[in-house]
């Protein structure tokens, strides 16, 4: 990935490093800021799906990020996961953990699973559904010593408090924790009664820093939250302009294939752009006509980190390089 991303910086080559694959709307869960399972899409099938990997390992792809809806909830996920991995390619999973405990003998080939954790019980259940956070703590015990793990918890005005407790958890169960903003756009849903006030999220984010300058395990690069501190109005998730020497590669070194098989710079652009159709035009040739992008910065977590890690800045790159290696 890094020699593909010199060459990127320098040349302005297009290649899809890195693909974000939501392989299902479906969910067992009702999280009060997704709005995901209401979307209405065919899935892709078994054979669909494996053959847009192998479009993908053709094009260059070298991680493959599955999430959904909630991916497990597929009976050919093992299938998916393994044709991946025998293109050699990183997978790593977003999930709610729920059918973990289930399924973890068929993942074998997973390189990581992220697992949604907003805090403790009542805080988690808040953001989430009542009795989530049980099943969360039995996903995370399930995978000890067996699966690498690290955690997404999406800061709202139920869980600005609760960033000890999720660094409690880590220690006791072995994960990494990530945080992150409420994000997404109307057609993937944000519950705006839960967007806390802008002085209330940088004073989040500003006790994040102070921990892990402290030396807390946290996996959000400095750099990433630096950015995010200074955000100036979060309830806007996009900037038309680069800031803080943020410059979007989506739809140049990553992208977003949505459950209908169509390709998109980046997730939050689904319905604010045109997605190209990978089923009818291929993989590369559907990734290589994405237009211009509309925006050139975001709060968005995973985008933000990306657009550090193949720009090759090199307190990030660093930093991922001793993450990625960290043991379970």
């Amino acid at each position: 990935m890094g020699w593909w991303s010199l060459w990127g910086n320098l040349l302005g080559v297009r290649k899809p490093l890195n693909v974000m694959l939501s392989v299902t709307n479906r969910c067992n869960s009702r999280c009060r800021y997704c709005r995901i399972p209401s979307r209405r899409q065919d899935e892709l099938s078994t054979d669909q799906m494996l053959t847009l990997i192998d479009q993908m390992a053709r094009a260059g792809t070298q991680r493959l990020g599955i999430w959904g809806g909630e991916p497990l909830l597929r009976d050919d996920i093992a299938a998916i996961v393994r044709r991946a991995k025998s293109h050699g390619m990183y997978v790593t999973m977003d999930t709610n953990g729920y059918l973990l405990p289930e399924k973890i003998a068929e993942l074998d080939g997973l390189d990581h699973a992220i697992i949604s954790l907003d805090g403790g019980e009542a805080v988690h259940d808040a953001n989430r559904e009542k009795g989530s956070f049980q099943k969360v703590i039995r996903a995370l015990r399930a995978t000890r010593g067996r699966l690498k793990v690290w955690t997404i918890t999406v800061l709202t005005r139920n869980n600005l408090h609760a960033i000890g407790e999720v660094l409690d958890l880590s220690k006791q169960y072995g994960f990494m924790p990530t945080f992150q903003v409420l994000h997404h756009n109307e057609h993937l849903g944000r519950n705006d009664e839960l967007m806390p006030t802008n002085d209330e999220y940088r004073a989040a984010i500003e006790d994040i820093l102070r921990r892990k300058r402290g030396g807390a395990m946290i996996a959000c690069s400095r750099k990433y939250l630096e950015h995010l501190r200074s955000w100036d109005d979060y309830a806007c998730s996009c900037a038309a302009v680069s800031r803080n020497g943020v410059r979007c590669l989506a739809g140049q070194l990553y992208c977003n294939v949505d459950t209908d098989g169509k390709v998109y710079p980046c997730s939050l652009l689904i319905g604010k752009v045109e997605g190209k159709d990978a089923l009818s035009l291929g993989f590369e040739p559907a990734f290589r006509s994405l237009d211009p992008l509309p925006c050139q910065s975001c709060t968005a977590a995973c985008y933000t980190e990306y657009n550090f890690l193949y720009s090759l800045d090199p307190r990030t790159t660093l930093e991922w390089i001793s993450w990625m290696f960290r043991e379970s």
